[in-house]
């Protein structure tokens, strides 16, 4: 760690990259200007900026949910998986289409045509109005806390452009190789990235990346708090039974940054209020079938921790689809194991053809079946499942949507996202 200098090693790699850089620094500065415009003594909601490769939704709604003590609180997160709506809630409660629309059209629909005529035929982006929207549902609703969730990365983001009260980094492991970096103290520096002067940062990042992170975000200037033992303890003392590690260090997470802004706040009434439960994050949507937007390796062997927590000693069926170039093996490794039957499908948006991901992945698991439709995959698999059977789908949240989403409007919607422009969802 003698020669780990974060300043100079961001230094060399804006310099490298450097029209990459200032179009991505100019982005941020179109959000603060937009901001600015919007709220000239500045946005009313005290926000926090939360990043990580694991749990980051998780622990958004786990705060979000804690700090509901203090008023009405609200959260913007990502990806959604069936509804774009998904990923804004206000006191828990997901954001209304009708006023989502509502303030697109009368709020941003204007301000992206003077922004257009400004900016010489650049226009805000995806990100960018949905950070907006979810500020204009804070400022309307009157919410004290909210959080706002990274999609990838976080040293770049547009969130950069907003002033946070509150840093927080769940974990660094394997994701976005090609635009976070290959190495782990490359995405250790991209994400710990969001830490701000003064403003207190905080981390459940373990192992070697803890290292990486906390010299990160004191060379930005700010002061770190890291997850220590007696928080862990704390957090377990307050559960029911056995816990998976990572959502006992998620917990303390959310509850370390709220005590202190909170001191008074208890870790037993705070755990008690934090009962997260976000769209496709092992959810069931029938008794024996389980669905689970695990897309990495490491999100994947999270998931197959929670299978052996929740079932132990079973094994399951799993109906799998892969998007943009992750390797088939790599991904699913740790869930082999745990395989009694696995079928391949489609993941509409940047998905994988299933053929090619079926014919690598039956080197480690042999009997492997291709549905190419998610639709008929699951409900052909439902077909043969017995009362003892548990179907679990992941790796692809854009495969859930098609196989699982009630809403057929909604569902071609998300499917056809990109036909205009071949521009990537965040």
């Amino acid at each position: 760690m003698d020669d780990f200098d974060p300043t100079y090693l961001v230094s060399l790699d804006e310099i490298y990259h450097s029209h990459w850089a200032a179009r991505k620094k100019r982005r941020i500065t179109y959000l603060r200007d937009a901001v600015a415009h919007f709220w000239p003594q500045g946005h009313p909601s005290r926000l926090i900026h939360i990043t990580g490769t694991n749990g980051k939704g998780s622990v958004a709604h786990y705060l979000a949910q804690g700090l509901r003590f203090t008023g009405i609180t609200g959260s913007w997160t990502g990806p959604h998986v069936f509804d774009y709506a998904e990923r804004f809630h206000i006191n828990g409660e997901q954001a209304s289409h009708g006023e989502i629309s509502e303030i697109y059209r009368t709020q941003l629909v204007p301000y992206q045509a003077r922004f257009v005529e400004e900016h010489d035929g650049a226009s805000l982006s995806f990100a960018e109005i949905g950070i907006l929207l979810a500020l204009h549902l804070f400022a309307r609703h009157g919410v004290s806390w909210a959080i706002m969730e990274v999609g990838a990365g976080g040293r770049y983001t547009p969130l950069m452009g907003l002033s946070m009260d509150a840093c927080a980094l769940t974990n660094v492991g394997f994701d976005h190789p090609k635009t976070l970096g290959e190495m782990l103290w490359q995405r250790a520096l991209e994400k710990a990235g969001i830490a701000r002067v003064g403003i207190p940062f905080f981390t459940a990042a373990e192992g070697e990346a803890l290292s990486y992170v906390v010299a990160t975000a004191q060379a930005e200037g700010a002061p770190v708090q890291c997850i220590e033992e007696g928080d862990l303890e704390a957090v377990s003392a307050c559960l029911d039974g056995e816990q998976p590690p990572f959502r006992i260090r998620n917990l303390a997470l959310a509850c370390k940054l709220i005590v202190h802004f909170f001191p008074g706040q208890t870790h037993q009434a705070l755990v008690a209020t934090m009962k997260a439960h976000l769209p496709a994050r092992f959810s069931q949507i029938a008794p024996n079938i389980i669905v689970d937007v695990a897309h990495n390796r490491d999100k994947v062997a999270r998931l197959a921790e929670q299978l052996q927590h929740r079932y132990p000693g079973r094994r399951f069926r799993f109906l799998l689809g892969l998007t943009r170039s992750r390797n088939v093996c790599e991904t699913f490794a740790p869930i082999l194991p745990l395989a009694d039957r696995i079928v391949l499908t489609g993941a509409s948006y940047a998905g994988q053809d299933p053929q090619l991901l079926a014919a690598s992945l039956r080197e480690v698991f042999p009997l492997v079946h291709v549905i190419p439709d998610p639709e008929t995959a699951l409900a052909e698999e439902r077909k043969m499942l017995t009362d003892q059977d548990i179907l679990v789908l992941t790796g692809s949240a854009y495969m859930i949507d098609q196989a699982a989403n009630p809403c057929r409007f909604i569902k071609e919607t998300n499917a056809s996202y990109g036909r205009r422009t071949n521009t990537e969802l965040s």
